[in-house]
């Protein structure tokens, strides 16, 4: 039962960062919220997102008598994410005011389950929430991912020969994703790489288009835009290494790509920071510095050696089996609903 607020004209944005739309998005939100809830036995609200647990929190305090339990559902820091994507570089005193309003949100739900150690931290630390009130939930890979794709029938689609290497990036095209330190990265790389294709599934990809026109590479690169994520699994199929170029992480947020690269027993390729170390431990090929040419390093070392990519692989893909896959985290959730599914003692 799937029940959206109304179009907003002029809201078109899908990449991810701040929108001035997102307020009236909110309220339109929380309406439907109330709309949905008002006439039914409703128990627990789940919330997405820092926004999710504000909506719910007003829609739980609106209707006090219903005894209604919040959870809120978050993958990093609010106020760690604007300033990863630069929201408010010019004007540093609204960054602390979403500093300021986090900790307040993280302080409303009954429960809250995050997706990493960095946000499980952020959150008691430097919000002052009880650990008890927390539930680790990792991010989780559908089963469709730890079968494969069609490997040869996509390279074939695409004229790739079964002896090129293919570089595979998925995600935001965004320069707070590392995209731009990536493309500075491959244009060093790619002066010792013969017979490489390089492919970036994701969007908005014009200007990745443009800064690649200006500096072409002498390997080919594939820039598909946006594709469906039921499509993703086939892209990813057709490469030998992936690759995440982010950098630390303000906002504690784990990395979804590369749980999607391990379960496709894509080696990774990515900078050394707590989430990755603690997510592959070790199983990887890590840049030992956060800059481009670190990046490139990693990228030649990791087509250079098949032993190494062959055993990440297989880490990767059992890792995901045992603790990032729906029946691994199925049991967590359903857990933490039953316990706030029981009503009080005396009410009983």
């Amino acid at each position: 039962d799937i029940r959206r607020i109304p179009q907003i004209p002029g809201y078109r944005k899908t990449s991810a960062g701040f929108s001035p739309f997102k307020p009236l998005a909110d309220i339109l939100l929380w309406f439907l919220v109330i709309k949905t809830i008002i006439g039914k036995k409703s128990v627990i609200l789940h919330g997405h997102l820092h926004e999710g647990g504000l909506i719910g929190w007003c829609c739980k305090t609106l209707l006090f008598w219903k005894k209604i339990h919040l959870i809120m559902d978050i993958q990093g820091s609010l106020s760690g994410e604007l300033s990863e994507y630069g929201t408010f570089r010019r004007f540093p005193f609204f960054l602390k005011l979403f500093y300021l309003l986090e900790k307040l949100i993280c302080l409303m739900p009954d429960k809250i389950v995050c997706s990493s150690l960095n946000s499980y931290q952020f959150i008691t630390r430097e919000c002052g929430v009880p650990a008890q009130r927390l539930s680790m939930l990792p991010d989780v890979v559908p089963s469709q991912f730890l079968h494969g794709g069609s490997r040869g029938e996509m390279r074939q689609k695409y004229a790739i020969g079964d002896d090129e290497k293919v570089l595979v990036y998925s995600g935001s095209l965004l320069q707070g994703k590392g995209v731009d330190l990536m493309l500075d990265a491959l244009r060093i790389a790619d002066r010792q790489l013969k017979d490489c294709c390089f492919l970036l599934v994701g969007y908005p990809k014009e200007w990745v288009e443009d800064s690649l026109a200006k500096q072409p590479l002498t390997n080919r690169a594939i820039i598909t835009g946006e594709v469906p994520y039921q499509e993703l699994k086939q892209w990813l199929s057709m490469a030998d290494l992936g690759v995440d170029p982010k950098l630390a992480e303000k906002s504690g947020e784990a990395s979804g790509k590369i749980l999607h690269y391990m379960a496709m027993g894509l080696p990774v390729v990515c900078f050394e920071s707590e989430a990755n170390t603690g997510l592959l431990n070790g199983n990887c090929f890590f840049a030992v510095e956060q800059t481009p040419e670190a990046l490139s390093d990693a990228i030649l070392t990791g087509f250079a050696d098949p032993i190494a990519r062959a055993a990440y692989s297989e880490a990767g893909r059992q890792k995901i089996t045992a603790h990032y896959s729906v029946s691994a985290t199925a049991d967590t959730l359903e857990s933490l609903y039953s316990v706030l599914s029981v009503p009080p003692k005396n009410e009983r």
